[in-house]
């Protein structure tokens, strides 16, 4: 009975809210009215579909992982008889498609963990539109999702729709398409649909001649994801994802489908291009796309104490270099003797120290036509890890050295595309390894960078010291150019005495459980959090204690700027697209 009544109640509450609806779904914002397009409904035959390659659909993997129906053995019984309910209105609501199911998440490297949410795959503009209306009445949250790599709390919260947009088709033209120079741009784009895998869009890109400059070391993330979060490469002198978008277009919290540019609405632009799912549903994003370039991939070896350890090499290798990449793998160079002395004690031996360690060094850098001659270009080269950083056979802290001479395996010179040498990893279908990643202002003289690599090469040499053991697998740190963007971390308005304009990325890898991971990445925070030290919005963060006044105390009146940007925008008046740990950093709309 009790049941009954909660249906009835909330049938009524239904039809109250989509009166409402109705009214508010007409207003347009005075001054952009040309961000609207019309949808009009759903023709009978749609456009051409984008059918991906068996190699893609091998890796999207479902993004739900788990899936089962809601246990009244695993949940409360008033947390169950909501969501059943909740859900009899949902497939009320949308019919036949797309199909809404009960599911439990996990993250691929399981770090994150949602009980129970709804989930829903929707294929077209229409379906999308539905769902967020849908969510409109029944007062629910929604938020959009790709391949689930992030390890930060962006997913949806509990008992709301997450929505994977990776199956999302464009209505009005192809899956992804190059838009030649225009008067009003002296370049050329790429528009391409939020949920493309970044490995479909290198060879689309390739096949059209054309490039991006900075992409991260693996290519099985999408194209919204990477803008969402402000994804990075390690281009010295180029920005992150979010720093080449010109144009997007989203379905906003009304269902209306709304188009905002660089050039007519370039304030709004600031607070869309890095915006953390808080816009609404990407729905296709256009980005600054370069002529092809070849590039000459170089592998090295050399001892951490010559480059790491030494301010004058460090700033020579990455200023002077189209790219870098150093990864370093802990306890990695042993004699002989050494080796022997651990696997017979268990404890690392006085006579190894962290500089002797061997870095694994990553040139690349641009090639003329000359160079070429008698070269054969590969295509993307991968480490032969099976998706991990970490390698070989070996247990405990002889894992790095495993890993290093897995990175051996790699031809030490090779020629490729660009967009074929930017993906070394592929991520495990299950992750082993989770990651944190922070960001400091580099400075001219290259004094912070090396004080910050130092701090962590110390910190991870005094634990395997003290007990044989490390609290990461791998440092790599990464590097590129600031930019223009409230919230982006490579943010040319978060600046230091002696700025350079690029930031450092200090991004560190190990399972999730491994000892001193967590207090190693708090330690680092609290070390120069006055040097305004801030978290990649994608990697793990958020168990770091006071990490949200830091968030607030770096990026200031930013995240005023930020939401300002977004109420004018009229794409989120009532806080659909949010969750519990953005309402923490941002407040609620006050106007709602």
């Amino acid at each position: 009975m009790a049941t009954q009544l909660q249906f009835v109640f909330v049938c009524l509450f239904v039809c109250f809210t989509c009166l409402i609806n109705a009214r508010s779904i007409k207003s347009e914002l005075e001054g952009l009215e040309d961000t609207f397009e019309p949808l009009g409904d759903e023709p009978r035959r749609a456009h051409a579909v984008f059918r991906r390659s068996a190699l893609v659909e091998e890796i999207m993997g479902p993004l739900s992982r788990n899936v089962r129906q809601v246990s009244e053995t695993t949940r409360s019984q008033m947390v169950y008889t909501r969501m059943r309910i909740l859900l009899s209105l949902l497939r009320m609501h949308l019919g036949a498609t797309p199909k809404v199911e009960i599911f439990q998440f996990n993250n691929w490297d399981r770090t994150i963990n949602i009980d129970q949410l709804f989930y829903v795959k929707p294929k077209t503009v229409w379906e999308v539109r539905n769902v967020i209306l849908a969510a409109r009445s029944l007062g629910m949250r929604v938020r959009a999702t790709g391949a689930g790599h992030s390890r930060s709390p962006l997913y949806v919260d509990e008992g709301n729709i997450m929505m994977d947009v990776r199956d999302l088709q464009r209505h009005d033209g192809p899956f992804m398409e190059i838009i030649p120079k225009t008067p009003e741009r002296n370049f050329a784009t790429l528009r391409a649909m939020t949920g493309v895998y970044e490995i479909e869009m290198n060879e689309f890109l390739i096949k059209n001649n054309y490039t991006i400059l900075a992409e991260p070391l693996n290519d099985q993330e999408t194209l919204g994801g990477m803008v969402a979060a402000s994804t990075h490469g390690s281009t010295y002198d180029e920005p992150t994802y979010s720093g080449i978008v010109v144009e997007m277009r989203l379905i906003d919290s009304q269902g209306r489908l709304r188009r905002f540019t660089l050039e007519r609405h370039p304030m709004i632009m600031k607070a869309a291009i890095c915006n953390l799912g808080m816009f609404g549903i990407m729905y296709d994003i256009t980005i600054k796309i370069q002529p092809a370039i070849i590039v000459k991939v170089v592998n090295t070896f050399v001892p951490l104490k010559d480059l790491i350890q030494n301010q004058a090499a460090l700033k020579a290798q990455i200023s002077g270099n189209f790219m870098n990449e150093i990864s370093w793998f802990p306890f990695n160079n042993l004699s002989p003797d050494e080796e022997a002395f651990y696997r017979r004690t268990g404890k690392a031996p006085d006579t190894w120290n962290a500089g002797k360690d061997i870095l694994w060094v990553r040139t690349i850098n641009p090639v003329n036509a000359s160079e070429m001659v008698g070269k054969n270009l590969t295509g993307s080269i991968y480490l032969p890890s099976n998706g991990s950083l970490a390698g070989g056979t070996e247990t405990g802290l002889l894992k790095a050295k495993g890993s290093v001479n897995l990175a051996r395996q790699i031809p030490e010179v090779s020629y490729q595309y660009l967009v074929h040498a930017f993906p070394i990893i592929l991520p495990p279908r299950w992750g082993v390894e989770t990651s944190a990643a922070f960001m400091v202002n580099i400075d001219n003289s290259f004094d912070r960078p090396f004080r910050a690599l130092n701090y962590m090469v110390n910190k991870t040499e005094t634990q395997i010291r003290m007990n044989a053991s490390t609290p990461m697998n791998a440092l790599l740190p990464r590097w590129f150019k600031n930019h223009k963007c409230c919230l982006c971390p490579g943010n040319e308005e978060i600046t230091m005495p002696d700025d350079s304009g690029k930031t450092l990325v200090i991004d560190f890898l190990a399972p999730p459980a491994q000892y001193g991971f967590y207090p190693a990445a708090e330690a680092f925070v609290e070390e120069f959090k006055a040097e305004k030290v801030r978290p990649h919005w994608g990697k793990r963060h958020d168990n770091i204690p006071g990490i949200i006044d830091v968030i607030k105390n770096v990026y200031g009146g930013l995240l005023g700027e930020f939401q300002t940007q977004r109420r004018l925008a009229d794409v989120d008046p009532c806080d659909m697209f949010m969750n519990s740990y953005l309402l923490a950093i941002f407040g609620r709309s006050p106007n709602c």
